[in-house]
């Protein structure tokens, strides 16, 4: 019987304090004498136990705060870097200088070790692009053709396709499809670590830099559609 009404009051305290909010604020003598028992072994009252549980909770607080500043200012030097790129390939007035600005800017602004540049088109005198028939990338990177942008691990053979010789250092890429009427290249980036580009991956970066490039590859490689 005892049990059951020691119970029965503390269901009834435990009610009236969560009703009565602030019934230990208003009966500051109360507050003063409750005690809490301390992982030390030692007893605090409610009040520093209250002021620990706000000062880890400031901690808290403080610590994502930091992390949206430093997140804030990685996308403020993206953008920047992002706009030096895109103001770099609009000056281009030839096919060989579009695709020079682009792989050095990726290289260089954006500290990418490997960039691999694919165009469907006739072969030219282009050292930092590859040309292929858009049949033969077919059979080699259907997946990433098929997926548009493509972030993760892929297949040998598909490595092997988007980055010739330097394949075997790879261990994830993230890879778009440039297109206006038809598919005109593949842009990929790769880094040594396997799990560095992920299906998880933000692809913003990517798709925006994809859509400038539709546009000024078209100028070069369609130019009669573009200028339509």
């Amino acid at each position: 019987m005892k049990q059951k009404a020691e119970a029965q009051t503390k269901k009834m305290f435990s009610n009236f304090l969560k009703e009565n909010p602030t019934f230990l604020y208003d009966n500051p003598d109360i507050l003063e004498n409750l005690y809490l028992p301390h992982s030390t072994g030692s007893a605090v009252s409610l009040v520093e136990r209250q002021v620990g549980l706000l000062r880890e909770r400031n901690s808290e607080l403080r610590s994502r705060l930091n992390i949206l500043n430093s997140k804030a200012a990685e996308n403020e030097l993206l953008l920047e870097r992002t706009q030096t790129l895109i103001l770099k390939l609009l000056d281009a007035n030839s096919l060989s200088k579009l695709t020079k600005n682009l792989m050095m800017g990726l290289k260089d602004d954006f500290a990418i070790e490997f960039c691999s540049l694919i165009l469907f088109a006739e072969k030219q005198n282009i050292s930092v692009a590859r040309f292929s028939n858009y049949n033969q990338a077919e059979k080699e990177i259907s997946s990433i053709l098929k997926s548009e942008i493509l972030c993760g691990a892929v297949r040998e053979n598909e490595l092997k396709f988007l980055f010739g010789k330097d394949s075997s250092s790879i261990g994830s890429i993230a890879a778009i499809v440039i297109k206006l009427d038809r598919p005109l290249a593949v842009l990929s980036i790769a880094h040594r670590d396997a799990n560095f580009y992920t299906p998880e991956t933000g692809t913003l970066f990517l798709s925006y830099l994809g859509n400038v490039l539709n546009r000024l590859l078209g100028s070069f490689l369609l130019p009669n559609e573009a200028s339509e």
